[in-house]
């Protein structure tokens, strides 16, 4: 559909081909189980984009064709992102029942928020149907994105309270979600700002080029070893025990 440059095409194709070894290393670790929607996760994102670069390369393809088959996958990615996010919290809260079923119904609530007002700001957005759902599926991206940016910021803030320590694969796979998901906020941000200046299109190389950086990031940590988890005595553990005992009870009321 578009002549594209080798650089372009070597950041649309690479990271995709190594997210193959991350499949490969999470299945010889034995992570399946463990991370079953990330392996999803993974596996869509080599699948989609695999359709993709075969769609833009096709001449039967119209341009409009190939943009309703990347809002579907996006719509995809939305919902198994947010599955992923889910994940990464649920083991974080494994040790506290009572603080992980409060922040199961907190993500219910917030995820209910969010498509209400997607829906709004789609129903009001101007022009025809293909563009309402343009910005329905743009608004629900962006929030996704925030909650990996906020999800990061967590793990980063409270990983010693929690146990977690910069070599587990949780806190790996946090790591890159929420750098890609900065980084692409920062690009919607600047081509709002920007757009249709010339040279806009180098946000893009950008946002390829840290998606590449991630998924070297991932098969990082799934290459090597896992730390044992272990416990810091100096932080007041205690108090989320603490918490953790007064949330099941008002739960069990």
């Amino acid at each position: 559909m578009y002549p594209h440059s080798f650089l372009w095409h070597y950041l649309w194709l690479a990271p995709h081909a190594l997210q193959i070894l991350v499949v490969v290393a999470m299945i010889r670790r034995r992570l399946v189980r463990e991370f079953p929607i990330f392996l999803v996760y993974t596996v869509l994102q080599m699948t989609q984009e695999g359709i993709l670069f075969v769609l833009d390369h096709s001449s039967a393809v119209s341009p409009e064709q190939y943009w309703h088959a990347h809002w579907a996958g996006m719509i995809v990615s939305i919902v198994i992102r947010s599955a992923v996010i889910y994940e990464i919290s649920s083991h974080v809260f494994r040790p506290y029942p009572a603080i992980g079923e409060l922040g199961r119904i907190a993500f219910r609530w917030a995820a209910v928020v969010l498509l209400l007002v997607a829906v709004a700001i789609a129903a009001y957005a101007p022009g025809d149907n293909s563009a309402r759902i343009f910005s329905y599926v743009y608004v629900v991206n962006r929030a996704v994105n925030l909650v990996q940016c906020g999800l990061l910021f967590f793990l980063f803030l409270f990983s010693s309270y929690f146990g977690l320590t910069w070599r587990n694969y949780v806190f790996g796979i946090a790591v890159g979600l929420g750098i890609y998901s900065s980084v692409e906020l920062a690009a919607a941000a600047i081509q709002v700002q920007t757009w249709p200046a010339p040279g806009s299109y180098v946000l893009d190389f950008v946002t390829m080029a840290t998606y590449h950086c991630c998924v070297l990031i991932w098969l990082a940590y799934f290459l090597a070893p896992e730390p044992a988890p272990h416990t810091v005595k100096e932080l007041p553990r205690s108090d989320l025990e603490k918490w953790n005992a007064e949330l099941q009870r008002l739960l069990l009321q």
